[in-house]
Protein backbone atom coordinates (compact mmCIF):
# COMPACT_ATOMS: atom_id res chain seq x y z
CA UNK A 1 0.00 0.00 0.00
CA UNK A 2 1.27 3.28 -0.64
CA UNK A 3 2.21 5.83 2.21
CA UNK A 4 1.67 9.54 2.55
CA UNK A 5 4.26 11.93 3.50
CA UNK A 6 3.81 15.03 4.30
CA UNK A 7 5.68 18.27 1.85
CA UNK A 8 8.75 18.72 3.19
CA UNK A 9 10.11 22.01 1.28
CA UNK A 10 8.19 25.28 1.74
CA UNK A 11 7.38 25.62 -2.42
CA UNK A 12 5.65 21.90 -1.25
CA UNK A 13 3.50 23.13 1.59
CA UNK A 14 2.35 26.06 -0.29
CA UNK A 15 1.28 24.29 -3.36
CA UNK A 16 -0.38 21.28 -0.46
CA UNK A 17 -2.66 23.55 0.83
CA UNK A 18 -3.35 25.97 -2.00
CA UNK A 19 -4.53 22.87 -3.78
CA UNK A 20 -6.79 21.69 -1.12
CA UNK A 21 -8.24 25.34 -0.68
CA UNK A 22 -8.68 25.32 -4.07
CA UNK A 23 -10.36 22.46 -4.71
CA UNK A 24 -12.72 22.88 -1.75
CA UNK A 25 -13.69 26.38 -2.25
CA UNK A 26 -15.15 24.74 -6.11
CA UNK A 27 -16.09 21.58 -4.60
CA UNK A 28 -19.64 20.54 -3.74
CA UNK A 29 -17.83 18.58 -0.70
CA UNK A 30 -17.15 22.29 0.42
CA UNK A 31 -19.08 21.48 3.74
CA UNK A 32 -18.34 18.11 5.22
CA UNK A 33 -14.95 17.56 3.96
CA UNK A 34 -13.01 20.50 6.28
CA UNK A 35 -15.31 21.94 9.12
CA UNK A 36 -15.89 25.83 8.42
CA UNK A 37 -13.18 26.22 11.37
CA UNK A 38 -10.31 24.05 9.93
CA UNK A 39 -10.96 25.54 6.38
CA UNK A 40 -10.66 29.37 7.93
CA UNK A 41 -7.61 27.86 9.68
CA UNK A 42 -6.10 26.53 6.53
CA UNK A 43 -6.83 29.95 4.52
CA UNK A 44 -5.33 31.95 6.99
CA UNK A 45 -2.06 30.46 8.07
CA UNK A 46 -1.24 29.82 4.39
CA UNK A 47 -1.59 33.13 3.48
CA UNK A 48 0.59 33.82 6.60
CA UNK A 49 3.14 31.11 5.46
CA UNK A 50 3.42 32.17 1.85
CA UNK A 51 4.01 35.82 2.76
CA UNK A 52 7.07 35.04 5.26
CA UNK A 53 8.46 32.55 2.68
CA UNK A 54 7.98 35.79 0.11
CA UNK A 55 9.75 38.01 2.36
CA UNK A 56 12.88 35.36 2.73
CA UNK A 57 13.09 35.20 -0.59
CA UNK A 58 12.93 38.51 -1.27
CA UNK A 59 15.59 38.97 1.22
CA UNK A 60 17.65 36.41 -0.07
CA UNK A 61 17.29 37.39 -3.72
CA UNK A 62 18.41 41.36 -2.58
CA UNK A 63 21.53 40.05 -0.91
CA UNK A 64 22.72 37.62 -3.72
CA UNK A 65 22.27 40.57 -6.02
CA UNK A 66 24.01 42.92 -4.22
CA UNK A 67 27.03 40.73 -3.35
CA UNK A 68 27.20 39.99 -7.13
CA UNK A 69 26.78 43.43 -8.69
CA UNK A 70 29.44 45.04 -10.31
CA UNK A 71 30.26 48.29 -8.00
CA UNK A 72 30.92 45.12 -5.36
CA UNK A 73 32.96 42.93 -7.38
CA UNK A 74 35.33 45.53 -9.11
CA UNK A 75 35.77 46.69 -4.85
CA UNK A 76 36.43 42.61 -3.91
CA UNK A 77 38.83 42.30 -6.87
CA UNK A 78 40.32 45.65 -6.18
CA UNK A 79 40.96 44.86 -2.45
CA UNK A 80 42.31 40.98 -3.20
CA UNK A 81 44.90 42.31 -5.77
CA UNK A 82 46.27 44.91 -3.65
CA UNK A 83 46.76 43.15 -0.40
CA UNK A 84 48.27 40.60 -2.99
CA UNK A 85 50.32 42.45 -4.54
CA UNK A 86 51.84 44.00 -1.28
CA UNK A 87 52.00 40.47 0.45
CA UNK A 88 54.32 39.63 -3.01
CA UNK A 89 56.53 42.45 -2.30
CA UNK A 90 57.06 41.38 0.81
CA UNK A 91 57.69 37.92 0.18
CA UNK A 92 60.62 39.24 -2.59
CA UNK A 93 62.18 41.55 0.08
CA UNK A 94 62.63 38.36 2.63
CA UNK A 95 63.69 36.73 -0.36
CA UNK A 96 66.35 39.05 -1.40
CA UNK A 97 67.72 39.17 2.50
CA UNK A 98 66.24 42.79 3.02
CA UNK A 99 63.40 41.69 5.59
CA UNK A 100 63.58 39.09 8.38
CA UNK A 101 61.43 35.95 7.89
CA UNK A 102 60.42 36.40 11.28
CA UNK A 103 58.58 39.61 10.52
CA UNK A 104 55.87 37.29 8.66
CA UNK A 105 54.12 36.67 12.34
CA UNK A 106 52.91 40.39 12.43
CA UNK A 107 51.07 39.61 9.41
CA UNK A 108 49.83 36.24 10.85
CA UNK A 109 51.43 34.41 8.29
CA UNK A 110 53.73 30.98 8.94
CA UNK A 111 57.47 32.56 9.12
CA UNK A 112 58.67 29.37 6.81
CA UNK A 113 55.31 29.84 4.34
CA UNK A 114 55.95 32.48 0.93
CA UNK A 115 52.27 31.18 0.45
CA UNK A 116 49.47 34.12 0.10
CA UNK A 117 47.11 33.52 3.32
CA UNK A 118 43.90 32.45 1.96
CA UNK A 119 41.70 35.05 0.13
CA UNK A 120 39.07 32.60 -1.07
CA UNK A 121 35.93 34.44 -0.03
CA UNK A 122 34.99 37.64 0.53
CA UNK A 123 35.49 37.43 4.70
CA UNK A 124 39.27 36.10 4.28
CA UNK A 125 40.16 39.09 1.56
CA UNK A 126 38.70 41.23 4.64
CA UNK A 127 40.59 38.73 7.64
CA UNK A 128 44.15 39.08 5.43
CA UNK A 129 43.91 43.17 4.64
CA UNK A 130 43.38 43.62 8.54
CA UNK A 131 46.23 41.26 9.09
CA UNK A 132 48.48 43.11 6.42
CA UNK A 133 47.59 46.60 7.48
CA UNK A 134 47.74 45.45 11.49
CA UNK A 135 51.27 43.94 10.63
CA UNK A 136 52.81 46.31 8.68
CA UNK A 137 52.18 49.07 10.52
CA UNK A 138 53.16 47.32 13.89
CA UNK A 139 56.85 46.28 11.64
CA UNK A 140 57.36 49.97 10.89
CA UNK A 141 56.78 50.84 14.48
CA UNK A 142 59.40 48.68 15.42
CA UNK A 143 61.95 49.79 12.85
CA UNK A 144 61.26 47.83 9.51
CA UNK A 145 61.74 49.90 6.15
CA UNK A 146 57.55 50.85 4.87
CA UNK A 147 57.12 48.85 1.95
CA UNK A 148 56.53 50.59 -1.42
CA UNK A 149 54.72 49.73 -4.71
CA UNK A 150 52.18 49.29 -3.23
CA UNK A 151 52.22 51.16 -0.45
CA UNK A 152 50.06 49.86 2.44
CA UNK A 153 48.35 53.48 2.17
CA UNK A 154 46.93 52.05 -1.58
CA UNK A 155 45.98 49.00 0.54
CA UNK A 156 44.27 50.56 2.99
CA UNK A 157 42.39 52.61 0.67
CA UNK A 158 40.56 50.25 -1.38
CA UNK A 159 39.86 47.65 1.61
CA UNK A 160 38.07 50.58 3.00
CA UNK A 161 35.82 50.73 -0.17
CA UNK A 162 35.49 47.50 -0.29
CA UNK A 163 34.62 46.90 3.27
CA UNK A 164 32.11 50.06 3.30
CA UNK A 165 30.32 47.49 1.28
CA UNK A 166 30.83 44.41 2.55
CA UNK A 167 29.44 45.85 6.24
CA UNK A 168 26.12 46.34 3.58
CA UNK A 169 26.04 42.63 2.46
CA UNK A 170 26.46 41.84 5.99
CA UNK A 171 23.46 43.49 7.03
CA UNK A 172 21.48 41.65 4.01
CA UNK A 173 22.64 38.75 5.25
CA UNK A 174 21.73 39.46 8.57
CA UNK A 175 18.07 40.14 7.13
CA UNK A 176 18.21 36.91 5.40
CA UNK A 177 19.06 34.72 8.33
CA UNK A 178 16.48 36.70 10.34
CA UNK A 179 14.00 35.76 7.72
CA UNK A 180 15.14 32.73 7.85
CA UNK A 181 14.43 31.77 11.24
CA UNK A 182 10.61 33.40 10.84
CA UNK A 183 10.05 30.33 7.80
CA UNK A 184 11.62 27.96 10.35
CA UNK A 185 9.99 28.73 13.19
CA UNK A 186 6.21 28.60 11.32
CA UNK A 187 7.11 25.51 9.27
CA UNK A 188 5.72 22.98 12.50
CA UNK A 189 2.72 25.12 12.58
CA UNK A 190 1.69 24.83 8.48
CA UNK A 191 2.45 21.11 8.87
CA UNK A 192 0.23 20.64 11.81
CA UNK A 193 -2.50 22.22 9.78
CA UNK A 194 -1.42 20.34 6.37
CA UNK A 195 -2.11 17.78 8.85
CA UNK A 196 -5.37 18.33 10.18
CA UNK A 197 -6.74 18.50 6.27
CA UNK A 198 -5.40 15.57 5.08
CA UNK A 199 -6.57 13.74 8.13
CA UNK A 200 -10.02 15.32 7.49
CA UNK A 201 -9.80 14.98 3.93
CA UNK A 202 -8.79 11.36 4.16
CA UNK A 203 -11.51 11.09 7.03
CA UNK A 204 -14.50 12.35 4.02
CA UNK A 205 -13.49 9.72 1.53
CA UNK A 206 -13.02 6.38 4.01
CA UNK A 207 -16.43 4.82 2.91
CA UNK A 208 -14.21 4.75 -1.03
CA UNK A 209 -12.32 1.87 -1.65
CA UNK A 210 -8.21 1.83 -2.67
CA UNK A 211 -7.15 3.67 -6.02
CA UNK A 212 -11.26 5.50 -5.54
CA UNK A 213 -10.35 7.13 -2.69
CA UNK A 214 -5.66 7.95 -3.17
CA UNK A 215 -7.55 9.48 -6.53
CA UNK A 216 -9.69 11.38 -5.08
CA UNK A 217 -7.45 12.41 -2.04
CA UNK A 218 -4.69 13.50 -4.68
CA UNK A 219 -7.02 15.83 -5.85
CA UNK A 220 -7.42 18.11 -2.73
CA UNK A 221 -3.58 17.69 -2.75
CA UNK A 222 -2.56 14.45 -0.89
CA UNK A 223 0.39 12.98 -1.49
CA UNK A 224 1.40 9.40 -1.54
CA UNK A 225 4.60 7.52 -2.61
CA UNK A 226 4.90 3.70 -3.55
CA UNK A 227 7.29 1.97 -1.51
CA UNK A 228 10.18 -0.11 -3.89
CA UNK A 229 8.77 -2.62 -5.55
CA UNK A 230 5.57 -1.59 -5.38
CA UNK A 231 3.25 -0.84 -7.78
CA UNK A 232 -0.36 0.82 -8.51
Amino acid sequence: MPYRRLPNTDKARIRSLETAISKIRNSEYYAPVLSAELFARAEKKLQQFRGTVDRYLNSLDKQVSYSKSESYQERLKRAKMYVSHFLTVFNLCIKRGEIKATDREYFSIPVNSAELPDMSSDISVIRCCENTIRGEKTRVEKGGIPIYNPTIAKVVVHYELFKELYDKQCELRQQTEESLLVVSLMRPQIDEVILDVWNSIENYFDDLSGEKKLKMCREYGLIYYYRKGETD
